[in-house]
Parts: C-alpha cells; structure tokens; sequence
C-alpha cells in the first residue's frame, strides 16, 4: 500500500530569520592558508570563500550562547580556531573538519559580560568585560583556556565608553602587553606577565585617541586620533616619552580602523572617509610615508583585517569588501541591512516580487536592495537617486543624505515607482518622484530601467504613500501637503510613454490657510560653514553626553537621529493631513486617509465620492486596502489602535476590532490579509469575517524588536508565507513548519507507481460491451460556458455589476441554487427515462466506469427552446390586471 501525509486540514507555523544579519559587530580574520575569511554573526561563525564570497560552511557551539565577541587563530597554531562568547564560554574548532574540540568555561565573576577576547597564546587569554549595558565599571584579565581559571587581573577602571574600547597585544622586549584606548586622550599599556608594570601614553596635543594597532613581532604600535592623525610609536613602550615617534597625516576626521600588515612594513588606516589608506613605514629604504587609496568604499570603515595576500575592510553598509594587495577590490560579501540612521526612522520598504522570487527592501543610502527567498543571497544594489554620498566634515560628521523615503511595485510586476527626499532646513527641498520599468535584458547590471523622473512632484514636500492600478496603467501618490496626485502612462507623443500627472485632489476648503513648507517662502541665502577653528569642535578634545565620536562607532545600530531633520520647515495639522492609499481592483476607486476621516474618490472623474467616519479611527488613520477577489467590496482600514472594515455596498462597518495594529498587507492571488500588532502578533483574515483564519500570539520577544512592515510571498493552497521585517532591518518568514508527522491515508491503486508491463494491460476486463448513446459534447460546452459566466459575474467588483433589473431570471435563480419548476411534459419524459430496463443479460455485464457509472438521466440534456415556449405561453394566457380585484379602485 501506497500512503501519503495529508497536512492540508492544519498546519504547523513557524517563524525563520531570513536575512539581514550583522556581519560587521566584530572583527573578521582570515584563515590559516589564506583562502577563507571566518566572519561572526552572532552566535555562529559563516566561513566565505576568499575568491568567490560564498558562504562555504558555519560553525557552531554546542552549548547555547548568547553572542561571540572574537575569533582567533594561535600563532604557533594554525589548525584550532578559538571563539569566546559574551557570557566567557570559549570554544575550540577544529578548522579541518569544523568539529568542537571542547568548551571552557572562563571563571569570571558574576553577570560580567566579556567585550573583547584576544589570545595571549594557546593556553591563555586576555579579556575585557563590564558588568553590564551601561556599566561604566571594565575589568580587565587574562584566564587560561584549558581550566578556565583566573590567572592575572591587573584591576577594575571606570570607562564610560563600552563601544570605543579596543584592545590590541603585542610586544616589547620579548614580553607580551596589551593596549587599550577607550575614546579619550589616553593610551593604557599593561604588562601581562608582570601586573605591576605599564605605562600610559597621552596624545600630544590632547586629541582623543579613537583606535590602536600593535605589530606582530617587534616592539611597534599604531594610534589614531580625531584629528585624522596616524601616530606609529616604536622604541621601549614602557617608557613611551623616550620612544620615537612617526605621524602620518591624511584624514580630515576620525579613522576608526587601523591594522598592521603581516609582515609589519606597511600600516592601513581607514574612517569617515569611506577610503583605505595604505602606509609605507619606515623600515623600507627610499619609500617612507609614501601611500596609496581605495578610495569610493561604500560604506564608512569599521575594521581592517590583513594577511600575506588580502585585505577585508568591514564597511557599515553590513558589507565585507576584500582586496589584493595592489589595493584592488576583488570581490564584497553582502548581507541585507546597511540602513543609514536616517532611513530607520522613515516607512521602511518590504515588496514581494513575485516574478523574480525575491524580496524588494531599503539597503544603503539612496540603494534598494533586491533579497533572493530561494538561494538567500542580496542579487541586486539598486541605486535609485543616483548621487554621491554628501562628504562629512569636521563641523558635521553625519551630514544628512537623500533617503528614499518609499516606493511601490505594480501588481503585474511591470512598473516601480519610488520616492526620494531630502529637506536639511537651509537649501531648498529634494524630492523626486521615479518611475522604473522592469528591465528584459539581462545584460544589463539592474533589473530595472528609470522611464521617467518627476522633480518637485508634489513641491518639495516628502511623498508619504504610493499605489498603483491592478493593470499598472495608474499610480497615486499623496505627500505632506495634503494632496494626492493621479500618474497616468502615456504613450502618445513618445514611443517609449512617460508618466504625466492628470490631477490633484485634495479634501479641504479649497483655499488653504498656510503652507505646509515654509520654507519654501524663504529667500535662499544659503549658510555659512564654520571656520576650521577647532575650539567649535569640543568633540575633539573632550568627551560629553552627546557624543559624535561614539555614534560613528556605533554608526550601524543608530537609532537617536530622528526623521526631525527629514521635516525641517514643514508645518502639521492632523487634521487633514494624509497618511495611506489603495487603489481598487479596477482602478475606478481611490481611498485615502485624510487624518481621521477615510475618503473614497472617482478616479477617472477626480471627484469625492463620499467621507468615511468613525468614532474609533481617531485621531489618526494610518493604512487602507481593498480587498480581493470575492471581498472587493470590502475596505481595511487600520489606525494607532484599531483594524476596521467597511462595506462598499452599505457604507457601514461591518467589523472592527482593537489589537494596535503595526503592519497590514493582502494577498494579490486570494481574499487573505494579514495584520501584525505591536506585541508581535500575527492574525491571518479575510475581510469577510473577524474571525483570523490563523493567529499566533508573540511570534518574537517585542524587546528584541517590533515588525513594522509584512507582505505576502508565494503561496499555496494549503499554506501562506508571510515575510517580516524588523525595525531592526532583520527579515523574517512566517511560514508552515515542514514536518513528517501527519495523518497517513491511503491512495488509490490507480496513482500508484506502474511498471511498463502493467500500462500495456486495462484496468478492468469486459465481459461484454454494449455502445451507448452518444453523448452530447455541445452541451457540456454550453455548461462549461455558464459557470464560467457566473465565475465572472461573481467575481466582479460590487460596485461594477450590472443592476438586479437586468439581470435575467434564470441566471438569479441559478446564481441563487434554486432549481426552476417543471412542467408536465417534462415530467413524463423523466419518468419514462426513469422506467427499470434492466434485464438477465445485463447482470453480466461489468459497467465501464465502475459501480458509480452515470445514470442515463444525468446524460440528458434539456430542451431550453421548448422551455422558452412554454413560459410564453403561460404569460399570454394569464392576464396581467385582476379585473375583480381592481373594479372598486378603477370604478369599472
């Protein structure tokens, strides 16, 4: 017997993280024969391929863990990895196999948490680690590996910088000491054989020292300031006044990453600038301070890792660039993420591309990142606004960029529609609104082409919502100055066909009582920059609670810089001010949100159709979709608070619950919606019922994170994918659990596997065969032809079907099951149709189909003709007025 999991009655749900990983939290190192990088993300270790940035194998812990904060090879060996998490569990791989060789747990003290890991030897390590988040207590000490116990702690300082704490160990004299720099003007150097011994080295001129590199072999090390200076310290350490001392200047703000090479002849230096710097010390003849660039990095620099033929340059665009030693980039390992500070506090972007398989999201500043489901690889940087980055100054270390602010993909997969912004308060106001066609060469590096570039489409003010028709013939989009416009493509004057605006619409008085740009009626003068003074920069010398230097080094996971900055100059009044959009199936329809108030537009006429209100969508509307297929009449809505919907037919409510919406999305191919809450809770609906079809309660800690934004993948008959995005930019999928078990049936003999012999035999033998009567193709057609009219009919938007009026009797009757009466002669026929004509000889005989053959009534098909005569005459012969019924009200 042949069996089969049956999974279609209910499934199992589960949520996986998708992408969108940190690869940049720590630093990466190469591997022993220099053909691999091992790279930390988070509690596994990914090993990619050096000339091909595949991702190769991971390495795991076999205790649970809660994060690595370093790896590294030994120096006298090369075929054990280390690893240490942040709770001091070290871990050891063998690097052939990638098997765990063993685990050592460090004996440190209670609820410390470990924030750096450098091996003093095989045998010994030296640690950093702070009693919490916010400690400002750091412990220092070296542990032994094989027993895990204490060996030296040479005490606790009171450093209130934990993310611009490096340390770096190397040598002096034959003896092994450790550097540390916490963001200020000091260097501590520690002995870590003798505890009695160090030393500490304050930057000349009292610029705050920002990172620290020590040579491999000999008594050298290497720091950086916020001046931009590269300091090379050679000579006995321990008394640093008497060392020599070598300056290489080229930055203008902090470099934040600095290395040795291998062999220690060269130094490589890299920051704000988005550029490599490359050092020749020295200890080489005829070419000292001579250096060379990589420059146009697309992200700022936040570690450098060398060995004998490669460079890997950690970039906060969540990117590993690897170059050669000519300082040529060779190849980039890319995750999703990458997210300017900026762009995290905007409406993020989360489309499902359903003819590519991949997810369309923010990436970079002014990049759209394309994210394969199938192979979890970023395809695609699509750099939609064109520009260079804004450089940063000493006056300004994060200036601000153009930002896409959202964008909207057709539902036929054929157009792309984004918006970009840019409004610092001074210069006047960058907003565009960009058309994209889905590119049909392959040749060609991006998968889509820019048709047409509006500027200042709604006049300088941010874009809030884009939509497009179900055909992509039309888009709207709505922007902070109250209003929405109606994009048509038109190809009349141009055999390519732009995009033009046919209108604006806008739900006020029609004279508005002030601008919602005042800047705009400012004259421009422009601002001037500060001098070069450094006294204007405190940041400089000093450390204070709004530090620069420490958002740089935290760039990545930046969340204190608001959208404020992204709406200078611009007023608000929630009144009438707009926040979603939809389009109806049929592009006849336009609803949007005008503060509380839900509007319903003619989209051809630009006309208000009528004002949706409720005391529960105050104070402010957030989200609107129509819905599919048979729920085309319905309208979802979703506020601060609430999810609501409302019939199109009764312009009524017809449901409205309370859960605190975050995100809600519908699915193209059915009548499913999806709405995800601010405890992380996930509800799968049609707007046919509040009753959710499925619904999970706290899919994910909202400590860790909130989801602010969903869409519908791939789905089937028997389950959904709904894809996830965190306000961290992880992604994730919420998907059935695969799983063996399941209820076992069996399955028919019929589609079990053959063999070649068995499809040359019949399933049943006849014993005799009689022909019937043939069967009538034509009026199966005619069947066939009638569903698939009422299928149509039935599917329709409400609002677009013909009235009942027109509608013929026999189809209403249909539509609504009821069978038509019928008459005498018809009876007669069916009862001698009806008559028993079996005999003796059909005993015998086998029937083709089985015992559930057809009986021969079923195979009749009526005579509609003889139907149509039959009603007509009833009507002539009935007559249309009661004559004794009307004679006391005509007077007849």
């Amino acid at each position: 017997m042949v069996v089969k999991v049956d999974t279609a009655n209910k499934l199992k749900y589960c949520l996986k993280r998708k992408a969108g990983r940190s690869i940049i939290e720590r630093r990466p190192i190469f591997s022993p024969d220099g053909e691999s990088v091992a790279v930390i993300v988070e509690d596994i270790v990914h090993v990619y391929n050096v000339q091909t940035c595949e991702l190769v194998r991971t390495l795991e812990s076999e205790t649970p863990i809660d994060g690595f904060v370093g790896i590294e090879f030994p120096q006298n060996e090369d075929y054990n990895l280390y690893g240490c998490s942040k709770s001091g569990l070290v871990t050891i791989w063998t690097w052939d196999k990638g098997a765990v060789l063993r685990d050592t747990h460090l004996q440190i003290p209670a609820n410390l948490i470990v924030l750096t890991f450098d091996l003093i030897n095989e045998n010994e390590c030296f640690i950093t680690g702070a009693g919490g988040s916010y400690s400002k207590n750091i412990h220092y000490a070296s542990y032994s590996i094989k027993t895990g116990e204490l060996l030296c702690e040479y005490g606790t300082r009171i450093w209130n910088t934990q993310p611009l704490i490096k340390v770096a160990l190397g040598w002096n004299n034959d003896d092994r000491f450790a550097a540390i720099c916490n963001g200020t003007k000091s260097l501590y150097i520690q002995s870590i054989y003798n505890q009695n011994t160090s030393a500490i080295f304050y930057n000349f001129s009292e610029y705050r020292i920002v990172s620290v590199a020590c040579h491999k072999s000999i008594n050298t090390l290497a720091v950086t300031d916020t001046l931009g200076r590269a300091t090379v310290i050679r000579g006995n350490l321990y008394d640093i006044r008497n060392a020599a001392k070598e300056v290489f200047h080229w930055h203008c703000l902090p470099p934040m990453a600095l290395c040795f090479s291998m062999q220690g002849n060269y130094l490589y230096s890299g920051g704000v600038e988005s550029v490599l710097v490359k050092w020749t010390l020295g200890s080489l003849a005829y070419k000292a301070a001579e250096k060379s660039f990589l420059p146009r990095l697309p992200g700022l620099v936040r570690y450098i890792t060398t060995n004998n033929t490669h460079i890997a340059i950690t970039l906060t665009n969540n990117s590993i660039v690897i170059a050669n030693a000519q300082m040529h980039a060779v190849g980039t390992i890319a995750e999703c993420g990458g997210v300017s500070p900026t762009a995290r506090t905007l409406e993020p972007v989360l489309i499902y591309q359903h003819k590519l398989g991949a997810l369309l999201m923010h990436g970079p500043t002014g990049h759209l990142q394309l994210y394969s489901t199938t192979s979890n690889k970023v395809l695609y940087n699509i750099d939609i606004t064109g520009q260079n980055r804004i450089q940063p100054e000493r006056w300004n270390l994060m200036p601000l960029q153009t930002e896409i602010t959202c964008a909207s993909l057709s539902p036929n997969g054929q157009w792309l529609v984004t918006s970009e912004y840019r409004n610092d308060g001074f210069m006047y106001p960058e907003e565009r609104l960009k058309f994209w066609t889905i590119n049909q060469n392959n040749k060609q590096k991006s998968p889509f082409l820019m048709n047409t570039c509006i500027n200042l489409s709604h006049g300088g003010c941010r874009v809030v919502a884009l939509a497009f028709s179900y055909d992509g013939k039309l888009c709207v989009s709505s922007g902070l100055d109250q209003k929405f416009r109606v994009w048509e493509f038109d190809c009349s004057n141009n055999k390519r066909g732009i995009w033009v605006c046919l209108t604006a619409c806008y739900y006020s008085s029609g004279v508005a009582q002030y601008l919602s740009q005042g800047i705009l009626n400012n004259f421009k003068i422009g601002h001037s920059e500060p001098s070069d003074d450094f006294t204007q920069f405190p940041y400089m010398k000093e450390m204070r609670k709004d530090d620069p230097v420490k958002k740089l080094a935290n760039f990545h996971n930046e969340y204190t810089i608001t959208d404020d900055r992204m709406s200078a100059g611009s007023c608000s009044n929630s009144e009438n001010e707009m926040s979603g959009l939809a389009m109806s199936r049929d592009g006849s329809l336009i609803a949007a949100w005008f503060g509380c108030k839900l509007t319903l537009w003619d989209t051809y006429l630009c006309t208000l159709r009528t004002s949706l209100s409720h005391p529960a969508l105050r104070p402010k509307g957030v989200d609107v979709k129509f819905g599919n297929n048979d729920a085309a009449h319905y309208l979802v809505c979703t506020t601060e608070s609430c999810l609501a919907v409302w019939s199109l037919l009764s312009l009524t409510v017809k449901w409205l619950v309370q859960l605190n919406p975050m995100a809600l999305c519908s699915d193209l191919l059915s009548n499913k919606m999806a709405v995800v809450t601010s405890n992380n809770d996930i509800h799968i609906f049609t707007p046919h019922s509040s009753k959710p079809l499925m619904s999970q309660q706290r899919v994910s800690d909202p400590n860790l994170g909130v989801f602010k934004k969903c869409a519908f993948g791939a789905s089937t008959k028997d389950g959904v994918t709904l894809y996830l995005l965190r306000n961290d930019v992880e992604v994730f999928s919420f998907e059935p659990e695969k799983t063996k078990e399941g209820r076992l049936e069996s399955i028919p003999h019929s589609n079990a596997p053959v063999s070649k012999f068995s499809t040359l035999l019949a399933e049943q033998q006849l014993s005799a065969v009689r022909r019937g009567a043939p069967v009538d193709t034509l009026a199966s057609d005619v069947d066939a032809t009638s569903s698939a009219a009422i299928s149509n009919i039935s599917m329709a938007p409400p609002y677009m079907t013909p009235p009942v009026s027109l509608l013929c009797t026999t189809f209403l009757q249909e539509l609504a099951g009821q069978e038509e009466p019928k008459d005498d002669e018809f009876t007669d026929l069916e009862e001698k149709m009806n008559v028993d004509q079996s005999s003796d000889e059909e005993d015998d005989v086998i029937k083709l189909n089985g015992p559930y053959a057809p009986r021969a009534t079923e195979l009749w098909t009526p005579n509609y003709e003889a139907v149509k005569a039959k009603k007509l005459n009833r009507i002539l012969e009935d007559p249309f007025i009661d004559l004794h019924a009307t004679s006391s009200l005509f007077g007849i």
